[in-house]
């Protein structure tokens, strides 16, 4: 059973691209490492930046508790007058969902 699977990976190490797709992996794995150890830095870079461009368009701060949320003022209640736009439908819509359909609208 062992030697099945010695076999088993010496034949896709060899004849199936073994070693290519081992090197790939290894690559993204230390590629995906290397951000993970970098995210702070990274997020305190942008967190500056973010606030130098606030600074310079004269947003306001937001504060990072209580934030309020204006009150939203609710829209009139149509009375159905002919003054309104009607609401856009799509009626040439249509789906296809397996190639049997078309063979059969097809017959």
């Amino acid at each position: 059973l062992v030697l099945c699977g010695i076999a088993r990976f010496m034949w896709w190490w060899k004849k199936q691209e073994g070693r290519a797709k081992f090197i790939t992996f290894l690559d993204k794995r230390s590629a995906m490492s290397d951000t993970t150890r970098t995210l702070p830095e990274d997020m305190q870079y942008l967190k500056a930046k973010v606030s130098q461009l606030a600074e310079h368009t004269g947003l306001p701060e937001d504060e990072e508790e209580g934030v309020e949320i204006d009150e939203v003022q609710p829209k009139e209640i149509s009375d159905g007058t002919a003054e309104e736009e009607p609401a856009v439908v799509d009626e040439e819509v249509a789906v296809v969902t397996d190639s049997t359909d078309i063979a059969k609208s097809a017959n």
